[in-house]
């Protein structure tokens, strides 16, 4: 009987993995469309959400009947995850000072990723794991070049496009992004909320793309079926220059940051002869891109790709603001270390009738609205994952992409 629950269990858990992977990249662009036509957007939006948390009672009783409590990760992971759950209910049951409704959406924002992982961890250690991360692989990769194959149309076709299905500043989402608000410099996000969302969402895929287009072993091993090296190069320009097009300054960082662990886990004494081997080459193209950053500096382009912002900019200066946003939730989370309750922060607090306030950093909004033991239990989480995932690395190839990515 167990066999058989697990069995049908699997199937359903691995489909529902399958759809998200397919589904939260166009979820912005399902969500604005589909409820031009029949309303509830709000309903719309919640609905993923929903089914994650309805999920989540069968997850555990998938994972207890694996064996994945004997586990020791596990049994951490679920302990950990449960508190940082338990804080957040527990704010929004006791804090009378906070906004219901603000709290509750804050909490489920902050809690989801919680619920995905644990979704990914039951369907990775199930009897078909490497069938089915063959097709959520796959899934990924495609989804991401049609995802990137847009973003990189939208640079050229009419600003205004998405006004047609539902994009409106009233309905919660921009139609169009532009660098400092200049019409001649726009940032694309293709069906993602954000410039910055796209280019975050492309680098796992990029990675992906770029492995497996250097080694046809791992091509046949991520991808139902192998895909020609042509098509994996057409698909990896694509992916590049949608992310280039973002303009996301923090995107093209991180690229490079995993870019160059994927080479360090893969190549690493191979890497070291290449620096040793080129180092004047090397050494003469920094001190050249340097010269050409230092006289650069003051044009129009590099004032406003580098710093988002130039001498006729009105607003204030973004990079300007980040700092002052920061040094303003540093202060706030000294003296109030407990928190300000979820929802007070990121997102939902522009929303949040009591006032709120945008952190621009993840881990300082979960420290503002949890408080530091909220925080010190998210990472507590980030970094045995990111443990793990080393570990993972010396056997598994989508562990590297992975613990690169991160």
């Amino acid at each position: 009987m167990n066999k058989r629950n697990i069995e049908r269990i699997s199937h359903l858990l691995f489909y529902t993995s399958l759809a998200l992977i397919i589904y939260m990249p166009l979820h912005v662009l399902i969500v604005q469309s589909a409820s031009l036509l029949t309303g509830g957007l709000s309903e719309w939006k919640a609905a993923k959400d929903i089914l994650i948390v309805l999920l989540a009672p069968l997850m555990l009783y998938l994972s207890y009947l694996q064996g994945l409590f004997k586990n020791k990760t596990f049994r951490w992971l679920i302990i950990l995850g449960g508190l940082y759950a338990l804080i957040h209910g527990l704010f929004v049951v006791f804090d009378t000072h906070d906004d219901t409704y603000s709290a509750i959406v804050g909490s489920v924002y902050n809690v989801r990723i919680l619920a995905y992982l644990l979704l990914g961890y039951v369907v990775g250690a199930t009897r078909n794991s490497r069938k089915y991360l063959q097709y959520l692989l796959t899934a990924t990769f495609l989804i991401a070049t049609l995802v990137a194959l847009f973003g990189v149309l939208q640079y050229f076709l009419p600003s205004d496009l998405l006004t047609h299905v539902g994009y409106t500043l009233n309905r919660g989402v921009k139609y169009m992004f532009f660098i400092d608000d200049k019409p001649n410099l726009p940032r694309v996000m293709s069906t993602l909320k954000d410039p910055n969302s796209l280019g975050a969402y492309l680098i796992l895929p990029i990675l992906m793309t770029v492995y497996a287009l250097v080694d046809n072993k791992i091509n046949k091993e991520f991808f139902i079926k192998p895909f020609k090296k042509s098509f994996l190069g057409i698909a990896l320009i694509l992916q590049v220059t949608a992310l280039i097009f973002t303009f996301s300054r923090g995107a093209l960082v991180g690229l490079v940051l995993s870019l160059s662990a994927l080479v360090l886990l893969l190549a690493r004494e191979k890497m070291v002869l290449y620096l040793k081997k080129y180092k004047i080459v090397i050494i003469m193209f920094i001190l050249l891109s340097s010269l050409a950053v230092f006289q650069a500096r003051n044009t129009y382009l590099f004032q406003n790709l580098v710093f988002h912002a130039d001498k006729s900019t009105v607003l204030t200066d973004p990079n300007e603001k980040r700092v002052i946003l920061t040094h303003q939730a540093i202060d706030d989370i000294a003296i109030d270390p407990l928190g300000h309750s979820p929802g007070s922060a990121g997102l939902v607090s522009i929303k949040n009738p009591k006032g709120g306030l945008l952190t621009e950093n993840y881990y300082l909004q979960i420290a503002y609205e949890v408080g530091w033991l909220g925080v010190a239990l998210f990472m507590a989480i980030l970094s045995i994952i990111t443990y793990q995932l080393f570990i993972m690395a010396r056997k598994s190839p989508i562990a590297v992409v992975v613990f690169s990515s991160l």
